[in-house]
């Protein structure tokens, strides 16, 4: 891996097209291996081909900087909202996606408050049992509803754990207070591309700073935030 970032660092250099022998006199990589790498990457188009022998970058090279760029800027966006739904709400909100049996959190922005909860990105908790995973498995098929219940540990019977789903499908969000994390409370919204569930947005802080009230009246911020959301949260392919 080393030669093979050494020697596109080389072609960028050259500003221009390089030729292999020019990359191998100025890495000390023998011509042979040089060659034969440059000739790896054409094919993966990560450099091009001249007729002449020699080499600039590839069109790949450049679409994964256009897409990386492009993901910043969504990224970006996404903190800014996550940012101002914290602001408005007092309250840690996070992105999240479900990865099999579990929620993921992709992008969060902590509660200013003392006492918070923190949400890492990158965290994975199970979804059974939590507003996020609740909103994330709502409008699953019952049969994969089951089967995920079925392989879960959480507190409650399949039947309570289907009314609850069915609740949050009719609704339109999720509230669990004192679920998997005793003194935690999250509610949760799905973020949508038409028909299709693709994330939630959840604000989670002390059971103690969110009761039924506080639930009710940050809700129609959260689905404000969602619906901002939904054009920059990646579409699974």
């Amino acid at each position: 891996m080393q030669r093979v970032v050494a020697i596109l660092e080389s072609v960028v250099a050259t500003r221009g097209p390089a030729t292999p022998a020019r990359v191998s006199a100025e890495i000390e990589l023998s011509l042979s291996t040089v060659s034969r790498i440059m000739r790896d990457l054409a094919e993966e188009q990560m450099l091009d081909r001249l007729d002449d022998g020699s080499y600039l970058l590839g069109s790949r090279l450049f679409k994964l900087v256009r897409d990386a760029r492009s993901g910043g800027d969504a990224m970006a966006t996404i903190h800014r909202v996550l940012g101002e739904l914290r602001d408005r709400t007092g309250e840690t909100a996070s992105l999240n996606v479900r990865r099999d049996d579990t929620r993921v959190c992709i992008a969060s922005v902590d509660s200013r408050h003392e006492l918070r909860r923190v949400v890492p990105v990158g965290d994975a908790i199970p979804l059974v049992g939590t507003a996020t995973g609740h909103v994330l498995m709502a409008e699953l098929g019952a049969a994969e509803q089951t089967a995920l219940i079925d392989r879960s540990r959480a507190a409650g019977s399949r039947v309570e754990l289907l009314s609850q789903l069915r609740e949050t499908a009719e609704r339109g969000w999720a509230v669990q207070a004192d679920g998997l994390l005793t003194g935690v409370t999250g509610v949760a919204v799905p973020v949508r591309a038409g028909d299709r569930v693709l994330a939630a947005v959840t604000l989670s802080g002390p059971t103690s700073r969110m009761p039924a009230e506080v639930v009710e009246k940050i809700v129609p911020d959260i689905e404000e935030a969602a619906r901002r959301l939904a054009p920059w949260v990646p579409q699974p392919s």
